[in-house]
């Protein structure tokens, strides 16, 4: 996993995750920015992904999955920002943007996908 900075790109203004190892040249440094931590809604919204085993195994199989997850009432419930979505669903290899026709390759699946929808680039 590599590490990233987020802060806001003035050419995309937005706020923006930047990985340091790309960026290349001296950095023109400026006095303090007028865009400041408190505006970053992505970095400061906190939001809770649920993950649960594929609705389409069969009970055996999900209780399986819960155990290998440490699954609470069928879930895991993982705390978050909204910025950092993308990258709890990669480190769990969910693709959200493609469904594995066989639910024994997928085995999980993101409970909430549409209240995480705006964090997720697609």
């Amino acid at each position: 996993m590599r590490g990233h900075v987020r802060a806001c790109c003035e050419k995309k203004r937005a706020y923006r995750d930047f990985v340091p190892s790309r960026l290349r040249g001296a950095p023109e440094l400026l006095d303090a920015s007028i865009h400041g931590r408190d505006e970053d809604e992505g970095g400061n919204t906190e939001v809770t992904i649920r993950i649960e085993p594929d609705p389409r195994l069969s009970a055996q199989r999900k209780a399986i999955i819960e155990t290998d997850y440490g699954m609470r009432d069928g879930h895991l419930a993982i705390a978050s920002h909204g910025a950092l979505v993308q990258y709890v669903l990669q480190r769990f290899q969910i693709d959200t943007a493609r469904i594995e026709p066989r639910p024994a390759a997928q085995q999980i699946v993101v409970a909430n996908l549409e209240e995480l929808e705006r964090w997720l680039y697609r």
